[in-house]
């Protein structure tokens, strides 16, 4: 009898590249006094950094004789703006200033990038501006040439106020900490807050060719901008015990309430507008097994819409000369069963396209040789939001 051997293979994913530092110093009223509220937002930062493949460049004064800078941002226990001076910033890090104060009415966080200064040269002020990244470079002068964000960091505060759910995995009594702090994140990645994402605003509607396919048509934008709008539901990206795939309100609405059920996470239309701001975005994406049988073979895995599928197979390695008709990314579960599976043993693995690259830079200008010393200020970027219990 023959035995049916299938050897299922994960795509081959880029090593996580951003690790979202969190930064205790300015909770100066100590509400994260538990290390059950600190595991709600490392949790938070971790399920962003996993997510998120971009390069940043390292930040440090010391290896750049003659240039300076500072950073700015929101004390989230005061609301004062805070100004430190020639701080560094690792490669491919990005910290946040957390804490909480009285924010009154029905606001629950607010949150937004950092600013910063620069004393010194062009070369520096692309570093501490793009850190690598080209799209992101340009000043606030010509902000409308931005394509892409990367930012040292920012700030978010939380009510304290309000009775929090701090669970990871249960919608509890309270309002949920981790939906309103992912919320928050988004604005400290650049949703609403970046120019990159301003760019994309037109009316009141969001352009950005991502978020367009996620939706299945041009979606929404608050007036102002600072959120997508509208009753907007998505596909969950599977996370915080949350099924993959099933309907939910779009997190970065101006509000969301909570439905009484599982934790509002960020859907695949959310993981879209970071898309369109000049992220790299790379879910990772297993093959899973559902049947296995001499001659048969289906598989299952987690899509999103920015990236096309395709399941590949081969009877002998490496070569991989079969497989699926390359089919687009929904937000949900795609299947899909070998119509001719080989009798005796089959290697599979998913293959993924990403369909939306990040838009190129108009190419930067070149300092001239002899060129001066200059200065310049960009402020933070903060953004009050509200979320029903």
């Amino acid at each position: 009898m023959k035995k049916f051997l299938l050897l299922s293979l994960i795509a081959l994913q880029p090593a996580y590249a951003i690790t979202i530092q969190i930064d205790y110093t300015y909770d100066t009223t100590n509400f994260f006094n538990t290390q059950a509220k600190k595991d709600a937002i490392e949790g938070v930062a971790r399920f962003y950094g996993n997510l998120l493949t971009d390069s940043l460049l390292r930040i440090d004064p010391a290896q750049n004789p003659g240039n300076t800078w500072t950073t700015n941002f929101f004390h989230p226990a005061t609301g004062a703006l805070v100004t430190l001076t020639n701080p560094v910033i690792p490669a491919d890090t990005i910290i946040v200033y957390v804490g909480a104060r009285d924010l009154g009415g029905s606001v629950r966080g607010q949150g937004g990038p950092g600013g910063l200064g620069g004393s010194g040269f062009t070369p520096w002020f692309n570093l501490i501006r793009g850190r690598g990244n080209p799209g992101a470079v340009y000043s606030n002068a010509n902000a409308a040439l931005r394509t892409d964000f990367a930012p040292w960091g920012g700030s978010i505060a939380f009510d304290i106020d309000t009775t929090w759910n701090f669970s990871l995995t249960q919608n509890l009594s309270g309002l949920e900490f981790v939906t309103v702090a992912l919320h928050e994140m988004g604005h400290v990645l650049g949703v609403g807050t970046a120019s990159s994402w301003d760019n994309k605003v037109s009316g009141l509607t969001f352009t950005g060719a991502a978020s367009l396919r996620a939706n299945g048509s041009t979606p929404a934008a608050q007036s102002g901008g600072d959120h997508y709008d509208g009753s907007l539901n998505s596909e969950a990206y599977g996370s915080f015990n949350t099924a993959h795939g099933s309907s939910r309100a779009v997190l970065m609405l101006p509000s969301v309430s909570d439905d009484g059920s599982t934790i509002g996470v960020a859907t695949d239309l959310d993981l879209a507008g970071l898309v369109d701001i000049g992220w790299e975005v790379t879910p990772p994406h297993a093959l899973t097994a559902t049947s296995l049988s001499p001659g048969g073979a289906s598989f299952q895995w987690r899509s999103s819409s920015f990236f096309d599928y395709q399941v590949q197979r081969a009877t002998t390695l490496p070569s991989f000369p079969g497989g699926s008709t390359q089919a687009p990314g929904t937000g949900g579960n795609l299947t899909w069963t070998d119509p001719t599976a080989p009798a005796n043993r089959a290697f599979y693995r998913l293959k993924t396209v990403r369909v939306f690259d990040q838009p190129a830079a108009i190419p930067l200008p070149i300092p001239p040789p002899d060129e001066a010393p200059s200065t310049f200020y960009e402020p933070p970027q903060s953004v009050a939001c509200s979320h029903g219990e």
